[in-house]
């Protein structure tokens, strides 16, 4: 495994979700050396509208608290938020489970976080918390590391060394609790800086913020398009802005860097206009070099991808360009399945490296032989983490191969993992509604008084 693997993950309030759903990514017990092997791809199977989206989601939400000092402050962010949090619950609970390997025994880390409205009605960080134990001890019982409550630091652990450390960043958080995270202040106000941190300052509580943040950093999130709502909140704010007089150039901006935050830390290539650096420009070749050679295994005609580059100050702008024999396309043409791939390239690039990868709806517009092959490879090969929900039940027998990775998401918002059962097949047993939660109860009979049974004969 690398450094960081999530163990288990929890939400409640996020669009239909108002109970708790949790996720399990690994066995109860913990060694000293985790084999997470067995463990580092899951698969969400649920009906439509059971909530398996508002998972991915909500990871999504997680992710940007952790590291983004300003993503609560985004105005987009405050309407995107009005929307997707339940209205029956009025609040988000998220609760993330994860262990860091370092040089001695794994730790134990335990972050909650729940957003609710503040007396302006705005969405801010009514509760932080986060704990830690040794992960081989089992009895032993977590020690907080810090608590916030209400934009306060209630309390934090010091050791031997650490107060000097505790009081600056006591000073630093002041005032900021309620609109950021612990991880993305400490990031921006430690991490972020030109001047070095002394090593007397590493104390506990420093080296589990670090933790906390890098985290965070691990974190990729894909979301279907139909589940991103980024460009219709944007566009509405945009145009009920644009009618008042106090538009400027300063929320435009605020919008382009919201639609570029799921890139941050991963270089996702898009179907055309990628911004790229002139002295990242070698690193930009070489990785639509290994775009080629990924594509080129699901189009056997492809011969090549051109770059074509125009010059803005620092950067190229850049598009790509297909080519096959005897002709170019641009990739605006090209199959919805071959864009969705282009556009997956940079998270199967990152759970390969260790990253904690969440992908809504990976099926969709990719051929189940394809998928089940790609499976198996980061089965075998992925150094990292892989969630994803599907509709497919292609995978299912690849997924099985490993331990808890098929969860079932009934229409009340409950999991039923899958255990082995002899030699049934999940596959087999989910289409004939025998999984439970999971009571597929449609006939093709259903559809005659919709659609009539057909022509009559004249």
């Amino acid at each position: 495994m690398k450094n960081i693997y999530l163990v288990n993950y929890s939400v409640k309030g996020i669009k239909t979700l108002d109970e708790l759903v949790s996720l399990s990514f690994y066995k109860k017990t913990i060694t000293r050396n985790p084999d997470t092997q067995d463990y580092n791809i899951k698969g969400i199977y649920g009906m439509n509208g059971s909530g398996k989206s508002a998972i991915i989601s909500s990871v999504d939400i997680l992710r940007n608290i952790l590291v983004d000092a300003a993503y609560l402050n985004n105005p987009i962010v405050q309407k995107n938020l009005e929307a997707i949090i339940n209205k029956k619950l009025g609040e988000l609970y998220i609760q993330a489970d994860y262990m860091i390997k370092g040089a001695n025994d794994p730790v134990l880390f335990k972050y909650m976080v729940t957003l609710s409205k503040d007396n302006t009605g705005r969405y801010v960080i009514s509760r932080e918390q986060l704990s830690f134990r040794r992960a081989l001890s089992k009895s032993e019982s977590m020690a907080v590391l810090f608590d916030v409550a209400d934009g306060e630091l209630v309390s934090a652990y010091t050791d031997e060394g650490g107060d000097e450390f505790y009081t600056d960043i006591l000073n630093k958080t002041m005032n900021l609790l309620s609109t950021a995270s612990v991880s993305s202040i400490f990031n921006k106000k430690f991490l972020d800086t030109k001047s070095n941190i002394p090593p007397k300052t590493k104390s506990v509580l420093w080296i589990g913020i670090f933790g906390l943040f890098a985290f965070g950093r691990r974190l990729h999130v894909y979301l279907d398009q139909s589940d991103d709502h980024t460009e219709y909140v944007a566009f509405n704010s945009l145009k009920s802005y644009l009618d008042s007089e106090n538009y400027n150039d300063e929320f435009d901006s605020m919008i382009n860097n919201l639609r570029d935050m799921d890139n941050d830390f991963l270089n996702v290539l898009t179907i055309r206009g990628n911004r790229v650096l002139k002295s990242l420009y070698g690193q930009y070749e070489e990785t639509i070099s290994k775009l080629y050679e990924f594509l080129h295994i699901f189009k056997s005609d492809l011969r090549e991808i051109e770059i074509d580059k125009k010059e803005n100050k620092d950067f190229w702008v850049c598009d790509l360009v297909m080519v096959y024999d005897g002709y170019k396309i641009h990739t605006e043409y090209e199959s919805t399945g071959i864009k969705k791939l282009i556009k997956l390239f940079a998270y199967i690039n990152e759970m390969v490296r260790g990253g904690i990868v969440f992908i809504d709806e990976l099926d969709s517009n990719l051929h189940d032989v394809y998928l089940c092959a790609l499976l198996e490879y980061l089965m075998e090969y992925g150094q990292g983490q892989l969630c994803f929900t599907t509709h497919n039940v292609g995978p299912m027998d690849v997924l099985k191969q490993h331990k808890k990775s098929i969860d079932f998401l009934s229409e009340n918002h409950k999991i039923y993992p899958w255990t082995t059962n002899g030699n049934y097949s999940p596959s087999k047993l989910y289409r004939n509604g025998m999984i439970e939660g999971s009571p597929f109860n449609v006939d093709a009979t259903d559809f005659i008084s919709i659609f009539g049974a057909g022509a009559e004969d004249e």
